[in-house]
């Protein structure tokens, strides 16, 4: 497995524990990471590779950094679907997905969305990866069209 995924998978892990907890804040990311360091598969327990741990540092603190665009993105992006409407899993996922589009310009949006359906193939529901696929590339069209991130996306969500 490529080390940007295990880092987006990682990524998840912390985010899901955040959004489990109710605790948005960088202390229950740090306690993520300083009690599952990302390990190398195969490694004995203990170690980890400092570059996966980077990057999903980067994804955790870009995303709460950013949470408001980010969900005002999705909520945009996800007709009829509310994000207290989607289950845990896919709604980090999303939050990762469209972190990348929207602010890692080193990341194409394709890699992006493909990365986020293979997380999703191996953590969510059967159904998860379409519709995972369609929010993120609704969201990479919208910014592809605009140039970046439309003014109206730049808001607080109010029923997410």
């Amino acid at each position: 497995m490529g080390s940007r995924r295990q880092s987006r998978e990682n990524a998840l892990q912390a985010l899901y524990q955040c959004d489990c907890l109710n605790d948005w804040s960088s202390k229950c990311c740090d306690w993520y990471f300083q009690s599952f360091q990302a390990e190398e598969e195969g490694d004995h327990k203990g170690t980890f590779d400092p570059i996966k741990q980077e990057f999903s540092r980067i994804l955790v603190v870009g995303v709460l950094e950013n949470m408001e665009v980010i969900d005002s993105c999705i909520t945009f992006a996800s007709q009829n679907w509310s994000l207290s409407r989607m289950s845990r899993v896919d709604r980090n996922i999303l939050r990762i997905g469209a972190f990348e589009i929207c602010f890692l310009s080193d990341v194409p949006p394709n890699v992006s969305i493909n990365e986020a359906i293979e997380v999703a193939k191996r953590y969510a529901a059967d159904d998860s990866p379409m519709f995972i696929n369609g929010v993120l590339d609704k969201i990479a069209s919208e910014i592809k069209v605009n140039g970046g991130i439309p003014a109206r996306l730049q808001k607080k969500v109010v029923n997410g």
